[in-house]
């Protein structure tokens, strides 16, 4: 385990540590100058070392939610932003102290690096997150998913500015994390690493994200079994979050493909890492289209075992089958076929997604294909 920790010693422009508790994590800061986002289950702890903690991070994040963090840091003034939590916590601080900062309304920061291509070579403060489930990788990415209920979407800011200056990981903290949420954290992670292998066409964008996303994968299929049987195993834990970091490097360099696209609006409905483990095996099958990811499939031979690319992507799938992830997407009653096809129909409005797919989907095609992958994916 300590020879898998070398991986994240080369995430760029970004320090991260590992700690055995919070008090650990937490030295050093000036309490007088710094503010914590933080998920409910540590507020009190963070009030009591003499932290000023906002609390109220809902599930999925929504603007309303936001714009109270970003009162709260104009109220505030902090030198320094911490967040701990999950997922959730880390997106909406992230985007809080982006807009906190740079004085743009949160809406025009929606979309690619808006706020750095308009202020190139311009730096801002960044945040430390400290990580409490082992999934989304946010910790290590430019990403802040945020749900804008006005019209029914998760929208996403990307900004190369909002990179954590510094990830603090306490493996111990997860594992008080029910199976459930346990299973699907890991297999959001897993999600990521391999979404982000197979996409050969970003294999330039940085000469390391491939070994670690195969790290992380090898991390994920012999532990997350060995924390759903047993959550408190110290090994465990610590390879879960080693390998969440991992997939957030990579998801930073290389673009998650369909699953992602096609979950994206599905909050409330359906936990996030399961609906993107479930769908990847038939959006897999789809992109074996491209020669390339065929080839780049049989590298994965010795982690989810076969002699052809059908027979890995069917490894991957009894993978799934063994730490009780349902086989299809009619497990969850809040997934129908309506919402499939109108997922199938929208997805023409991320055209960049589909160009970017490990095989891109044509525009006029894209309805006729994602609804083939919904529908495969559903029973």
């Amino acid at each position: 385990m300590l020879r898998a920790r070398e991986y994240i010693s080369a995430a760029p422009g970004q320090k991260i540590v590992f700690a055995a508790d919070m008090v650990q994590a937490l030295a050093g800061f000036d309490r007088d100058k710094s503010v914590v986002f933080s998920g409910r289950h540590y507020a009190a702890e963070l009030e009591s070392a003499g932290f000023r903690v906002w609390v109220g991070v809902e599930a999925e994040p929504a603007v309303e939610t936001v714009e109270k963090m970003i009162a709260f840091l104009r109220e505030t003034a902090p030198d320094k932003v911490i967040a701990v939590g999950g997922g959730s916590v880390l997106d909406a601080a992230k985007a809080a102290y982006l807009a906190y900062q740079t004085n743009w309304q949160l809406n025009e920061l929606f979309g690619v690096n808006k706020w750095s291509s308009a202020n190139p070579g311009r730096e801002l403060k960044r945040m430390t997150a400290i990580p409490t489930t082992s999934g989304t990788g946010s910790e290590a990415t430019p990403y802040s998913n945020i749900v804008d209920h006005s019209i029914g979407v998760k929208k996403l800011i990307v900004e190369t500015v909002s990179v954590p200056s510094e990830a603090v990981i306490i493996p111990a903290l997860t594992a008080t994390m029910p199976q459930d949420l346990t299973r699907a954290t890991g297999c959001d992670a897993l999600a990521h690493l391999l979404e982000a292998f197979l996409n050969v066409g970003a294999d330039s964008n940085h000469p390391l994200a491939n070994q670690w996303a195969v790290k992380g994968i090898e991390l994920i299929k012999k532990y997350l079994p060995v924390v759903l049987n047993d959550p408190g195993s110290t090994e465990g834990r610590e390879a879960m979050a080693l390998a969440a970091v991992l997939g957030g490097m990579c998801i930073r360099f290389k673009s998650t493909g369909l699953p992602h696209l096609c979950s994206f609006s599905w909050f409330g409905r359906i936990a996030h890492g399961d609906a993107v483990a479930v769908l990847l095996t038939e959006a897999w099958r789809y992109y074996l289209g491209n020669p390339a990811v065929c080839s780049r499939t049989m590298e994965l031979a010795d982690i989810f075992p076969g002699t052809t690319p059908d027979e890995v992507i069917s490894s991957y799938r009894k993978f799934l089958d063994s730490i009780g992830m349902p086989g299809r997407l009619d497990a969850w009653q809040q997934i129908d076929m309506e919402l499939l096809d109108r997922t199938a129909r929208s997805g023409s409005q991320n055209r960049m997604k589909l160009e970017l797919a490990p095989l891109p989907v044509p525009l006029d095609k894209s309805y006729e294909i994602l609804k083939d992958i919904l529908t495969k994916s559903y029973c």
